[in-house]
């Protein structure tokens, strides 16, 4: 089985979570997570297709990958993720995270490891603030922030988009799955046309 990284679970709680900044600036020992299982089933959906993606996985952060990827409502993921109050602070060593079924790492450990691999280089990027999720230095260059905030702007146009999109998906998995049942099974598969039984009383 494949490793999956940036996924893991609360220690405390066993609840399921995506890291997505590992440590913080000046706060190694703690890090940003969001618990994917109070997410609803459409956004936790693309939270898990964003993190197994391999744009996702050749990334040393999550983060780094979802504040340039959208929802599928058109919605900017981590500013999305900040606005809507779903990214939440733990300490590292209250994280565990599960990159198979087989292996699990605390994330304090994976940090350290990590650090000692990079030579100390910053888990986060200097530009990127996770505690207000704007580009450092926005008092004096306004203009080149203002953009930032223009995707968590959603409209019903974007909505009913993503909800088109959606359909599409389900619709082409329900297609799927009824081919698989009934090449399973062939007896399942509806008879086509009427019997002319009926035609006659008609």
């Amino acid at each position: 089985m494949a490793n999956i990284k940036h996924v893991g679970q609360l220690n405390a709680s066993g609840r399921r979570c995506v890291v997505v900044f590992r440590e913080l600036p000046g706060e190694p020992e703690n890090c940003l997570i969001v618990d994917t299982d109070a997410l609803h089933d459409w956004m936790h959906d693309d939270m898990i297709n964003a993190v197994e993606s391999p744009g996702a996985q050749q990334s040393s952060n999550f983060y780094e990958y979802a504040q340039r990827t959208m929802f599928t409502d058109g919605s900017n993921m981590l500013q999305a993720l900040h606005s809507k109050r779903l990214l939440a602070k733990h300490p590292t060593s209250n994280v565990t995270m599960t990159p198979n079924g087989s292996v699990s790492v605390p994330l304090n450990e994976l940090n350290t490891i990590i650090n000692e691999q990079t030579g100390g280089k910053p888990a986060i990027a200097p530009e990127v603030d996770p505690l207000d999720l704007n580009v450092a230095g926005k008092t004096t260059a306004p203009a080149t922030t203002a953009p930032a905030a223009q995707p968590v702007v959603i409209d019903d146009t974007s909505i009913a988009q993503g909800m088109l999109a959606q359909a599409d998906t389900f619709e082409a998995e329900a297609k799927s799955l009824r081919e698989q049942a009934f090449e399973m099974s062939p007896s399942l598969k509806p008879k086509r046309g009427r019997p002319a039984k009926s035609k006659e009383s008609a």
